[in-house]
C-alpha cells in the first residue's frame, strides 16, 4: 500500500471507510488534491479539515514548496481516462505494456515539447530510480 493516495475525493472515501469499518487504507494518509482542497471542500467540514488537508502531511511540502505537482496528476489520469475504452478488455500483460508504451512516448513528446520551448526538462538516471 502508497504511504499516501492523494484523490480529490478522500473526504467521503474516508467518511465510506469508516461507516463500513473497512481498514484497507487504515496506514496509508488520505490528503485531498491541493486545488480541489481549496476550492471544493468546506472549511466547516471539520473531518476532511482534520484528516485530508494536503498541508497536514509534511512528506508532501518541502518548504513552501509542494513535493507533488497534484494538478499534473489530474491532467494525466484525464489523459489515462482516453485509454479506457482501448484497455477495458485486455489481459493484464497486455495492458501493463500497451500503457508503459503509451507513457513512454507521451513523456518524449512533452520533453520536445518543452525543450523547443526553451526549458530544460532533467531526467532521472535509471540507477538512481531502481537502486537495491
Amino acid at each position: 500500500m502508497p504511504e499516501i493516495f492523494i484523490y480529490d475525493n478522500n473526504c467521503q472515501l474516508r467518511k465510506h471507510l469508516n461507516a463500513t469499518h473497512d481498514d484497507y487504507f487504515a496506514r496509508t494518509g488520505l490528503p485531498v488534491d491541493v486545488f480541489h482542497f481549496k476550492a471544493k471542500h468546506k472549511t466547516s467540514d471539520m473531518e476532511c479539515q482534520r484528516h485530508c488537508n494536503p498541508a497536514a502531511f509534511p512528506d508532501l511540502i518541502d518548504g513552501d514548496k509542494w513535493r507533488v505537482n497534484s494538478s499534473i496528476c489530474e491532467e494525466t489520469n484525464a489523459w489515462f481516462g482516453g485509454f479506457m475504452a482501448i484497455v477495458r478488455e485486455m489481459e493484464a500483460t497486455r495492458y501493463t505494456f500497451f500503457l508503459d508504451e503509451m507513457i513512454k512516448r507521451r513523456n518524449r513528446f512533452t520533453v520536445k515539447q518543452l525543450e523547443k520551448r526553451g526549458f530544460h526538462p532533467w531526467r532521472i538516471p535509471i540507477d538512481v530510480l531502481f537502486r537495491s
